[in-house]
């Protein structure tokens, strides 16, 4: 592998951190592999110190298989408070100007003006969503050269605790790795996904992680919202402990057994979960499948109404339009084998998919966020890649 020509891809989740080395040159070198941990994402309690043990380990043993070492990665993830922002930008012109120009200092200033309002935040991604030219709505930047009297800007911005964002750029400095750029997880991973899902042109992707879940809304291609919630398959746990009062470790095995399972909740599947090997006596003597049924789904329920609240989707899909419900993320899982929980949804959806991550998916997810040229955000690009595209000649703007 060429140590020049490479990038590597680092997804810290709350209860994996996942790594992809890529080769420019020959992909058939890339390298994937991931491990396990319990990081605290407490945004008032940060305490990281725990994956620095596993974040070297898993780093060494690429490099060891690599014969260099990686001092610099792409940073996926997906902050306890990561949200988003509308901002709308104009400006009039009186004299003839350069459109280049006035797109770079219109986006500088909407970026200016957005810190200045939410001075603790950290923007990771700016998304355009229209560009007005004389009352002329484009949703993609024209790149031609025309006479216009005024410019207007619609965006998303995409933020984190600027405290956060410190605390994980320290993090990996303090094991001598810079970080390049720090991506989003959830809504780089959905626009990957979008490829496979081409013949829905509304695509809804509902992330359910550790410990919150986040909702993409795409039209084709263009994101047209995103939200968070603090809800995730960690609370799912949580509750099977409490109510059955039981052990956490205990809990999150029948949690894990419930994923690979059909519909465990038949009258066919008790005797199979009853003779499970991998469950513990005391586990099988204290359950009610009854209960754990409506444990989990009572908190199932709760995370995909918080998730599709508000969302008025009568407005967002049209009638007869082929629309689809994505479901990814490790809390997803429990929900494909037991899909007798998305029942009350159907009516919003035209179909419902279980999408399987695994950490090649995850990870390219991130590479081709960086090499594709999306018209719709500007986007901080490596040093060492080829700038093709007309926002992407915008990147120094936000370094």
């Amino acid at each position: 592998m060429n140590k020049y020509n490479f990038q590597t891809f680092i997804d810290f989740g709350a209860s994996k951190i996942r790594i992809g080395v890529f080769d420019y040159d020959l992909p058939k070198n890339n390298l994937y592999n991931q491990i396990d941990c319990i990081s605290n994402f407490d945004l008032e309690n940060l305490n990281l110190d725990t994956s620095k043990n596993l974040i070297n380990k898993i780093i060494q043993k690429c490099e060891k298989e690599l014969n260099f070492h990686i001092k610099n990665i792409n940073l996926m993830i997906d902050a306890p408070d990561v949200q988003s922002f509308d901002f709308s930008i104009k400006k009039n012109l009186d004299a003839k100007s350069s459109f280049f120009n006035d797109i770079k200092f219109l986006l500088q200033d909407a970026r200016q003006l957005a810190y200045k309002n939410n001075h603790k935040k950290t923007i990771i991604h700016t998304i355009v969503e229209k560009i007005i030219i004389d009352d002329k709505i484009y949703l993609e930047l024209p790149n031609i050269n025309i006479d216009y009297r005024s410019i207007a800007l619609e965006l998303k911005f995409i933020y984190i605790s600027g405290k956060f964002y410190n605390k994980i750029i320290n993090h990996f400095k303090s094991i001598h790795i810079e970080v390049d750029n720090v991506l989003c997880s959830s809504y780089v991973k959905s626009l990957n996904y979008n490829q496979f899902f081409k013949n829905y042109s509304k695509k809804t992707f509902l992330d359910v992680g550790y410990k919150k879940s986040c909702v993409t809304i795409f039209d084709k291609e263009k994101l047209i919202l995103f939200k968070t919630i603090p809800l995730g398959g960690n609370h799912i746990t949580q509750d099977i402990s409490k109510v059955l009062d039981i052990e956490f470790i205990e809990a999150e095995q029948i949690k894990k057994f419930l994923n690979k399972k059909e519909a465990i909740f038949s009258d066919n599947s008790k005797e199979e979960f009853f003779s499970n090997k991998v469950l513990s006596s005391s586990i099988k003597n204290n359950i009610s499948l009854d209960l754990l049924k409506k444990v989990i789904y009572a908190r199932i329920d709760e995370i995909f109404n918080l998730s599709l609240q508000n969302i008025k989707f009568d407005e967002i899909f049209k009638k007869d339009e082929k629309s689809i419900l994505v479901l990814t993320g490790e809390g997803s899982k429990i929900l494909d084998k037991n899909s007798i929980y998305l029942e009350n949804y159907n009516n919003f959806f035209k179909e419902i998919n279980f999408f399987e991550e695994n950490t090649e998916t995850i990870c390219m997810s991130g590479i081709n966020f960086n090499k594709k040229n999306n018209n719709f955000e500007v986007k901080i690009v490596p040093k060492k890649m080829k700038k093709s595209g007309f926002f992407e000649k915008l990147f120094h703007i936000f370094n």
